[in-house]
């Protein structure tokens, strides 16, 4: 065969591929449903996965297309395949709420052989596993164990306030230091999830990269492979068993298997009891183990890696989350003193009522400390969007919205950052505003369009859990020092391209000035 037959060959074929994906990739036009038109292969992720914005950026650039404006949901594709991003919040409730068991399972998932930490926790187990691990875990965050919790973050609370004192000031005249705010916050975070959860001391004030720190910062720290693991695992998670990737790393996994296990095993060899989540997690062991004497074959196992995974996800998202929610904080206190000052305030009284002790019972009366952090975690939510696939055999029917029904399968993404930063719902999206969580304001608010924990049944478990650490935190953060902008202070946050999780880029960098409130 001639080299021109060759040639005209190649070109049919290029031909014949290009309009088979041109079909592909019209799939919203033929159903009548409104979209945002794909790029061939990429879909619509073409602008994420050029890192020129952060993915919340991106998926609130999807959220605002003008194609989308007015539309109560959109159809894009992750990669090849379809899915829809709602807008609309009688929608969302509706998916999220209303119809929860029709979505109960997130579209995300990891590898459940090749990184068991990683997807057998509750926040990738599909249902009915994750019914019954949500149901176990969930006397963990009642209020008589959130009062038995305090004590221990308080403690660490008080290292935090002695780490901050002992450190030499950089200017002794306007007696000052610098810092990064998010490395402080995580060494905090890191020590209180270790006590409260696993009775260990893991130490990160007095040695910063103990192992408990520097795995933890293994998990969350977004190289480019970090970046191409996660935007996998929540777009394209078939993929990822083919690929090796990992939600936990493999050295992460050794050290918290082995950490974990080691607790569990001493517990039990001893018999004490420390009422933490590792006595929670030997009692479903336990259950399990007598179901089986007794011949029980109907019941949930609770043993090996399902176990560690919940212990490992308490870690990992309770130190994250948390460390950025404070560090975020810290960051709109420094850029808005007058905030700053009325919280401070609030703290000095609370303490001059309590006799300088600091109690749950302070915490929770700090009523503007509250509102400060729920409008942080408007503007810095964790997890800038969430997820869910259609569970249902026949499809689910978008009526009245629209006569198209949702096939099993598909993948759903509620763009949460994006609702947070829409004027229509959030009046001035970019301003630090804490009032508008006040009490009166707080009934004013459109359902469904702040999110920061979730929303439904799937809604984050460690709520309250998280608020109590960071409020503590910043509790003993803002005692003794004011919290000020510094040269390398950014002057209008920029999120991490790499990080689908929350983050800043370069860090947030803030000075803290001596300044005890005298209580």
């Amino acid at each position: 065969m001639s080299l021109a037959m060759w040639l005209l060959l190649g070109i049919i074929l290029l031909l014949a591929v290009y309009c088979l994906l041109r079909q592909h990739y019209a799939y919203w036009r033929r159903r009548g449903v409104p979209e945002l038109r794909p790029s061939i292969l990429l879909g619509n992720l073409a602008g994420m996965l050029s890192l020129r914005s952060s993915p919340a950026d991106f998926i609130q650039q999807l959220y605002n297309h003008p194609d989308a404006q007015d539309k109560p949901f959109v159809g894009i594709h992750v990669f090849h395949k379809p899915a829809l991003l709602l807008r609309d919040p009688e929608l969302i409730k509706r998916i999220m709420v209303k119809d929860f068991p029709k979505f109960s399972n997130r579209y995300s998932n990891s590898d459940y052989k090749g990184d068991p930490l990683g997807s057998q926790n509750i926040f990738f187990l599909k249902n009915p596993a994750w019914k019954e691990v949500r149901l176990k875990l969930s006397p963990f965050f009642t209020s008589n164990r959130l009062k038995n919790m305090f004590p221990l973050i308080d403690e660490v609370g008080c290292n935090l306030d002695a780490f901050l004192r002992q450190q030499p000031l950089h200017n002794e005249r306007m007696r000052c230091f610098d810092l990064e705010a998010k490395e402080l916050c995580a060494l905090f975070t890191t020590d209180v999830i270790a006590t409260v959860a696993y009775g260990v001391q893991a130490n990160s004030f007095t040695q910063p990269n103990s192992e408990f720190r520097r795995h933890g910062r293994a998990v969350f720290e977004f190289s480019l492979m970090r970046a191409a693991e996660f935007t996998l695992v929540f777009f394209m998670p078939q993929l990822v068993p083919h690929l090796g990737f990992k939600v936990v790393p493999a050295g992460p996994t050794k050290f918290l298997r082995n950490t974990i296990n080691y607790v569990m095993a001493e517990r039990e060899r001893t018999n004490q009891t420390r009422n933490d989540l590792i006595d929670l997690l030997i009692d479903f062991k336990r259950s399990t183990l007598k179901a089986k004497a007794e011949g029980k074959t109907d019941q949930f196992v609770f043993e090996g890696d399902i176990l560690v995974a919940q212990a490992v996800l308490f870690f990992t998202a309770g130190f994250e989350s948390s460390s950025s929610t404070m560090a975020f904080a810290m960051f709109e206190l420094a850029r808005n003193p007058e905030v700053q000052q009325r919280l401070r305030q609030e703290i000095k009284d609370a303490l001059i009522a309590s006799g300088g002790q600091v109690s749950q019972q302070l915490i929770e009366s700090l009523e503007y400390m509250h509102m400060i952090l729920q409008e942080v975690l408007r503007m810095y939510p964790p997890l800038p969007f969430l997820d869910r696939e259609c569970t249902l055999e026949n499809g689910y029917s978008l009526t009245p919205f629209h006569k198209f029904s949702v096939p099993k399968g598909m993948p759903i993404y509620i763009p949460a950052y994006a609702l947070h930063m829409d004027p229509q719902y959030f009046a001035q999206p970019r301003q630090f505003q804490p009032e508008r969580f006040s009490p009166a304001n707080r009934k004013l608010l459109t359902p469904y369009t702040y999110m920061p924990f979730g929303l439904g049944p799937h809604g984050c478990i460690g709520e309250r859990y998280g608020f109590l650490q960071a409020k503590v935190g910043l509790v003993y953060v803002l005692r003794n020092h004011l919290v000020t902008t510094s040269e390398r202070t950014q002057r209008r946050m920029k999120l991490d391209p790499k990080a689908i999780i929350l983050q800043a880029k370069g860090g947030i960098h803030l000075r803290l000035v001596r300044d005890p409130l005298g209580v």
